[in-house]
């Protein structure tokens, strides 16, 4: 009878350290969770204010695009106009050689400046 209870002793301590092993697993599992679920509500933040940059400068940028494709449309419009009134405009230009030159001119300085 002596050596049933050593197995029962054996199994009980056995037990306990199955348990106390599980136990350590538990709590490093709980606070990896914690950790984890803390680094996951830094990172949804951190992308919720870049959504909210993003959202702010396109609402800057919109203006702007809305500008050059009116001055694309300009553009277009004028080299239509140009390829149309070939002929007119080198009459133009031939009797208004001054104002031509000027106007050249000009444009050269605003794209060296832009440069």
């Amino acid at each position: 009878m002596v050596q049933s209870t050593n197995i029962n002793d054996t199994g009980i301590t056995i037990l306990i350290v199955v348990g106390c092993v599980a136990l350590f697993f538990l709590l490093f599992a709980l606070i990896y969770m914690i950790i984890a679920y803390r680094k996951i509500g830094i990172v949804a933040k951190k992308l919720d204010y870049l959504v909210e940059d993003l959202t702010y400068k396109s609402e800057i940028l919109t203006p702007t695009v809305d500008a050059i494709a009116k001055i694309a449309n300009f553009i277009d419009l004028f080299e239509s106009l140009i390829n149309q009134n070939t002929d007119a405009l080198k009459h133009y230009v031939s009797k208004n050689k001054e104002t031509t030159t000027k106007f050249i001119g000009k444009l050269k300085d605003i794209i060296g400046k832009d440069k």
